[in-house]
């Protein structure tokens, strides 16, 4: 007797991961927050359920004057972290049945939201975000 199935692989992935554009949020401070969906399917009706949020931040001159001003110079931030800082948050929840998947982003999506949209909207969070990611790279300079 011949069977035509296929041995189980744990660990492929059965679906490749799509990034698909859910919305884009305009936010007080004139940043753009981009959310995408990157849930796939990985064994049946089984699904890694996965948010994603992104959002840029382009070094402009003037978040570094008057009384924001931080200790370091612009030039100096600019070599270390670019011509941008990214934000990049991701939560995923594993083995969610499909008939429960868009429930699930959706529920992660709104936490995010009610936990996060003030505070990346604020004025000062672009250059607490470029600062941080200054600091991150001074400290890899070390390492």
């Amino acid at each position: 007797m011949t069977t035509n199935t296929k041995p189980i692989e744990w660990g492929v992935r059965e679906g490749p991961m799509e990034e698909k554009p859910i919305d884009k949020i305009a936010l007080d401070n004139g940043l753009i927050l981009e959310l995408y969906d990157h849930s796939r399917r990985v064994a049946g009706d089984r699904w890694q359920v996965s948010f994603v949020a992104r959002l840029e931040v382009e070094l402009k001159r003037e978040f570094f004057e008057g009384s924001r001003k931080p200790d370091v110079s612009f030039e100096e931030i600019r070599e270390a972290v670019g011509d941008k800082a990214h934000y990049h948050h991701e939560k995923t929840r594993n083995f969610i049945a499909e008939s429960e998947k868009d429930e699930v982003f959706k529920g992660l999506k709104e936490r995010f939201l009610d936990a996060n949209l003030v505070y990346l909207s604020s004025p000062g969070f672009p250059l607490k975000l470029i600062l941080r990611q200054y600091r991150e790279r001074l400290r890899q300079r070390i390492s």
